[in-house]
């Protein structure tokens, strides 16, 4: 089994996760679900042969929990407490999801003509979103699952927690020391592939110590509604750490102090050397003279000195030997912009632009082991609706896409190709129509994209998914065969999962 669980929290009620070529993804549970499933992998640590008590299965089963979800927990806690030798080595098989078919509907390939002070503060590729608890298969904009402010640990988790080596959830009054960066797990399926040729075959990922704080104490934090807070006035040093490591552009001279962090659409000015606040500004400080020259944004490389903060992934290329790092915003804040909510910002025109600011993410490095870079794009109805962000800032990391591949229901091709740059044009293909949502229902008119992500791409190539269907079923059903299909082609997927309940959110959906 290729898709590796790296983090099983039950507090959280996520499950981070990657493939071999996968960066990571996510899921969210309810608290009735979290409960449920706590007592179905604490009865497979203790059972003697490793075994989910049937019972246990059938009850997180019914409170909406995948089978597949169940038997990959049990797998990852009983792997961790055998890294500390407390058991021996297990194994569970992973069974494929069962799902109802959607309707079909037709698609059409168009190509362009010629070439032609409250503590106030969007989820970020969240992954892995199960069947809304009623059962029904009706499309909705929010399932209704709870947010992680809504939830209670039991002792049951704790214990599970405690036994997988995790952080557990301190009790009031209780403090938490940051974890030094670890290896939250090994590829389980460490054999070369058929051919031994993976230039991204997946080795571990590694929790910085930011993270690792943030995945012991976020339960409390969010409950609490201190999310702001602890950001504001306990953990200066992580975030100063954080944006000095985000900078795309530096000024020199007398502004040097200053930088910018440029997402391609947004820039956001910084001031580096103002370690007890956070003085930040979404246009140019009145201090800096109109005739500073900028210089052009460049990649985001992080180095050892920001481990402290910044994730990582460690690959293998099979092809060299050599093992290498690709580095990954860590799971802090509410998954966003870290300060998005946190800072009043006194202009009204500027008021969304801390949930729009993409600026957070780590691209992958300039170097990007594959043989073509290819893009799947779902829902973006011009070029600055999704595709600018995606091209431009990959571009600067130094991955120019060999082709990308648009699907949208309602934007016509009139409508959409005036929009897109012409040096771009040669290697984008628009489709216009419906997505399958279960791979039965796969065809040409009627793509399920894991499918035909698959027909398209090699083992060899680098293949980027962004999912903004606005279909719910349909983006879970998608995302959902991904993270359970051993043999999944996909390195980075983009989606935001809108839950209900997050405190600092829920007003903007």
């Amino acid at each position: 089994m290729k898709i590796l669980v790296l983090e099983f929290l039950l507090l959280l009620g996520a499950v981070k996760a990657s493939n071999t070529k996968g960066r990571y993804l996510r899921a969210e549970l309810s608290d009735e679900a979290r409960q449920a499933l706590s007592q179905a992998v604490l009865s497979a640590i203790t059972s003697p042969t490793g075994e989910i008590d049937p019972t246990a299965m059938e009850s997180a089963i019914s409170k909406g929990v995948s089978r597949e979800y169940i038997l990959k927990a049990a797998e990852v806690s009983i792997q961790k407490m055998d890294n500390t030798a407390m058991v021996d080595p297990r194994s569970v098989t992973l069974k494929d999801p069962s799902y109802k078919p959607a309707q079909e509907q037709g698609l059409e390939s168009t190509f362009p003509e010629q070439m032609s002070s409250s503590d106030a503060t969007e989820v970020s590729a969240g992954i892995h979103v199960e069947k809304d608890n009623n059962g029904s298969d009706e499309d909705r904009e929010h399932l209704p699952q709870s947010q992680v402010n809504e939830v209670k640990a039991t002792s049951s988790s704790s214990e599970i927690q405690k036994a997988a080596g995790m952080p557990v959830t301190l009790e009031e009054g209780q403090s938490v020391e940051p974890q030094q960066p670890k290896t939250t797990v090994q590829a389980s399926n460490t054999q070369a592939s058929a051919s031994g040729n993976k230039k991204r075959k997946f080795v571990e990922y590694q929790s910085s110590e930011w993270e690792m704080l943030w995945l012991s104490k976020v339960y409390d934090w969010s409950n609490k509604r201190q999310i702001c807070t602890v950001l504001i006035e306990e953990q200066k040093d992580y975030v100063h750490l954080y944006l000095r490591m985000l900078c795309t552009s530096k000024l020199e001279g007398p502004h040097s102090k200053w930088c910018i962090i440029d997402d391609g659409e947004l820039q956001l000015w910084y001031n580096t050397e103002n370690l007890q606040s956070y003085e930040f500004s979404w246009e140019r400080p009145p201090s800096i003279p109109a005739d500073v020259a900028i210089l052009p944004p460049q990649a985001v490389i992080p180095s050892a000195e920001f481990e402290k903060v910044a994730s990582k992934m460690i690959f293998l290329d099979e092809q060299t030997g050599e093992t290498y790092v690709e580095y990954i915003e860590p799971l802090v804040s509410h998954l966003r912009f870290p300060l998005s909510r946190c800072i009043r910002n006194p202009n009204p025109e500027h008021r969304q632009f801390d949930v729009k600011f993409k600026g957070f993410l780590i691209p992958p490095p300039p170097v990007v082991h594959s043989d073509r870079a290819l893009l799947y794009d779902t829902g973006s109805t011009s070029w600055t609706d999704g595709l600018k962000y995606i091209i431009e800032v990959w571009k600067r990391h130094g991955v120019a896409f060999d082709a990308v591949t648009t699907y949208d229901e309602e934007t016509s091709p009139d409508a959409f190709w005036p929009s897109i740059p012409q040096e771009y044009i040669s290697f984008i293909k628009k489709m216009k129509g419906g997505l399958a949502s279960l791979p039965e229902e796969h065809s040409p008119t009627f793509p399920f994209l894991p499918s035909l992500m698959k027909e398209e791409a090699s083992e060899n190539d680098y293949v980027v998914l962004k999912v903004d269907i606005d279909r719910a079923l349909v983006e879970s059903r998608i995302i959902d065969f991904i993270i359970n299909d051993p043999n999944t082609n996909v390195d980075e997927i983009m989606w935001e999962n809108h839950i209900t309940g997050n405190y600092l959110m829920y007003q903007e959906w």
